[in-house]
């Protein structure tokens, strides 16, 4: 079983021992899993396992910065995204908001009551 699978999410981001890890659920779609190799995450297999990883050769900005860059654009993409707290809210990511917002359709103006009805 996954963290994915444990926090009942579609992709949980972790660091752990100087490496930022990406799982997926059991059973990720080739989709998902071919989204998270295009954003530069390398995969990892062990048996049944599958699993991402942000570069080793990256040092701890970069690294951060990558996952910080990752995760909004997962979510937009509509998996729900568990990402630890200390990964989370920098640059990139406040960035990647303000793009997401930029791109937001603008909500339908609300319909005009019809005035109220005389009765006699």
């Amino acid at each position: 079983m996954s963290l994915a699978d444990e926090y009942d999410v579609d992709v949980a981001f972790y660091h752990r021992d100087a490496t930022i890890y990406v799982d997926t659920r059991s059973g990720a779609s080739e989709h998902l899993l071919g989204l998270l190799d295009d954003l530069g995450l390398n995969r990892h297999r062990a048996l049944a396992d599958v699993w991402h990883q942000v570069p080793d050769e990256m040092d701890e900005i970069a690294m951060k910065s990558m996952a910080d860059r990752a995760a909004p654009l997962l979510a937009r993409a509509g998996y729900q995204v568990d990402i630890d707290a200390g990964l989370f809210g920098g640059t990139a990511y406040r960035t990647a908001l303000a793009e997401q917002a930029a791109h937001r359709q603008p909500s339908p103006p609300a319909p005009r009551a019809a005035p109220p009805r005389r009765t006699r």
